[in-house]
């Protein structure tokens, strides 16, 4: 029964705690201050006097400061638009490098076959190694890339050491997402 009181004595006199902060406080949205408005005989809005010179002058240049205001919140919204515009750019192009490096991937991974990985998968690993030492490195490593973990590290722990690394170094580069475009820049703009 007391909430019901205080819940119906909010609700009435809401309106007159506004300008206070109280109907702020409790949730209610704010209400702009009412404009007085006089209304004469005949039924039209009368104008009031402005009551000193303050005021008048307010009320002269209201107008134009709202324009003002509009205008630097439209040059405001367009600043933001043209940012926006910017980041969407970015991330497209970001979007793009990425599929490129996506499509590369995949042609690299695809470039092995499938006849070959399996002849290669079956071979001794020092067999192995000693032929894919002889391959271009792409291919090697496409097919080192194919084998089972185990496969792959017997082959290029048979092989000299300078070619596994560079097989291994190609297999990073093509197939991990740190080798994209950006890191190809880096690494052409320190040489």
């Amino acid at each position: 029964m007391r909430t019901g009181r205080r819940a119906a004595w909010l609700v009435a006199f809401a309106p007159t705690l506004a300008p206070i902060g109280f109907a702020h406080a409790a949730g209610a949205p704010d209400i702009p201050p009412q404009e007085i408005r006089i209304i004469g005989e005949s039924g039209e809005v009368a104008r009031r006097k402005p009551a000193s010179e303050v005021e008048a002058y307010c009320l002269n240049i209201a107008d134009k400061a709202q324009d003002a205001r509009y205008a630097l919140e439209q040059k405001q919204l367009t600043e933001l638009e043209t940012e926006i515009g910017k980041q969407i750019d970015a991330l497209e192009a970001k979007r793009k490098d990425y599929q490129e490096w996506l499509e590369e991937r995949n042609r690299f991974l695809d470039s092995a076959s499938t006849i070959i990985v399996d002849i290669y998968a079956k071979m001794k690993p020092d067999a192995a190694a000693a032929q894919l030492a002889k391959l271009e490195l792409d291919a090697a490593a496409s097919v080192i890339a194919r084998l089972k973990a185990r496969q792959a590290s017997d082959i290029l722990s048979a092989m000299p050491p300078a070619t596994a690394a560079e097989i291994a170094n190609r297999i990073v580069e093509k197939t991990s997402a740190g080798g994209s475009v950006e890191e190809k820049q880096v690494a052409e703009s320190k040489s």
